[in-house]
């Protein structure tokens, strides 16, 4: 069994301003890096064993600010684990693209299914580059949200920057046991790692916050305030 760390990004200037950086390399800010440093703060002690990240340079920055700060080796980049391409949208305020692209339909942006597909490709190759390892990967909240809510087959809504969720892989049995910090413990298995699509991302999870906002009236009884 690979046991996979999968922590975002800390913040960047994008992030501060609500833009859509998506596939855009943007670095992190200085409360981006003071993240990178206090990631695992709060968490158990994991023996890492290596850290694989974006190459984007905010992911590649936590990374390795992460692995220098746990005496982890880092193992270079994956493209795989680039964040979703938002097309037109990236650099553009969100409120403003969703307003004008209901559903997130902007040109030019990647397939979400398709970005899901690679996020699960790259986890199954680094099963088989790293088997029985502890691995930690660095990517973005996008993709991290999709390989998630896939596999627990519920939408999730935006996770927070420089947090951790544990995966398991395991053949072909995937296990979730946190996200975002918090413990969880959802179990699927696929009939084989031919199956492809492996987990059926939803376009409706396109759009994080309004998630958020259905997932707090289902907490409320359906209330809004």
């Amino acid at each position: 069994m690979t046991l996979f760390g999968l922590v975002r990004h800390g913040q960047t200037d994008y992030n501060l301003r609500n833009l859509f950086q998506g596939s855009s390399d943007i670095p992190l800010n200085a409360t981006g890096i003071a993240q990178a440093h206090a990631a695992f703060d709060e968490l158990p002690a994991v023996d890492w064993d290596v850290v694989i990240t974006s190459p984007l340079s905010r992911a590649e920055q936590t990374g390795r600010i992460i692995a220098e700060d746990h005496s982890i080796p880092f193992g270079g980049t994956d493209a795989r684990l680039v964040e979703i391409d938002w097309g037109e949208a990236e650099g553009r305020p969100v409120e403003e693209m969703q307003a004008a692209y209901p559903g997130r339909s902007f040109p030019g942006r990647e397939d979400h299914q398709a970005v899901a597909d690679r996020g699960y490709d790259a986890l199954e190759a680094l099963e088989q580059r790293y088997p029985g390892k502890k691995v930690l990967v660095v990517a973005h909240g996008t993709l991290i949200r999709f390989i998630l809510s896939g596999i627990i087959e519920h939408p999730l809504p935006s996770i927070p920057n420089a947090t951790l969720s544990l995966v398991e892989l395991e053949d072909t049995t995937w296990r979730v046991r946190m996200i975002a910090g918090e413990e969880v413990d959802h179990e699927v298995k696929v009939i084989s790692r031919d199956q492809n699509p492996r987990f059926i991302v939803e376009k409706s999870q396109l759009a994080p916050a309004e998630i958020a906002a259905a997932l707090a009236a289902q907490d409320t009884g359906g209330e809004t305030r």
